[in-house]
């Protein structure tokens, strides 16, 4: 008599469309709060270039004063006018005008930081990071703090006329 109750409750399929629905409604919780996560880490390495290509673009503006004026000035010919000279860069001022202004520069209230820097043949490049708090935390500690985002920049200086 037991036996045959227990197999009539097994075959009972009352219930089972809940069961469904609850595993389904917890999936698209799980996605949507992936998504959300994406989409807030994009926006945030969208904002962290836009910083840097302010900064880096002043950067480039650094004019060396002393190789301008020696003619020491490398030329560019991949312009469709012909050559023409790009205008040296001093790389000292350059390096300090960039630190400056990531130095004052937060991405959401968090510090950036600069992981690599370079300056050659007129040309600056940089690395930049922030580490970012998550948008959505989840109960019970699962998952991390913060997310650390990086970006890198470049530039080179202002193309001069052509020399004759």
């Amino acid at each position: 008599m037991i036996r045959s109750q227990v197999r009539q409750l097994l075959r009972d399929e009352t219930g089972s469309l809940s069961i469904l629905v609850f595993a389904l409604f917890f999936v698209l919780l799980i996605s949507s709060l992936g998504v959300v996560d994406i989409s807030d880490n994009f926006l945030a390495k969208r904002q962290l270039i836009e910083i840097g290509e302010v900064a880096i673009s002043q950067a480039a503006h650094q004019i060396s004063l002393s190789r301008y004026y020696s003619g020491n000035v490398l030329m560019d010919t991949s312009g469709a006018d012909g050559a023409q000279f790009r205008i040296p860069l001093d790389c000292t001022k350059s390096f300090a005008i960039f630190s400056e202004k990531i130095s004052i520069s937060q991405l959401r209230g968090e510090r950036i930081t600069i992981d690599d820097w370079s300056c050659a043949n007129d040309e600056v490049n940089a690395t930049i990071s922030a580490r970012i708090p998550i948008l959505l935390k989840l109960p019970l500690g699962i998952g991390t703090d913060g997310t650390t985002i990086s970006s890198t920049v470049a530039a080179t200086s202002i193309i001069g006329g052509v020399r004759p």
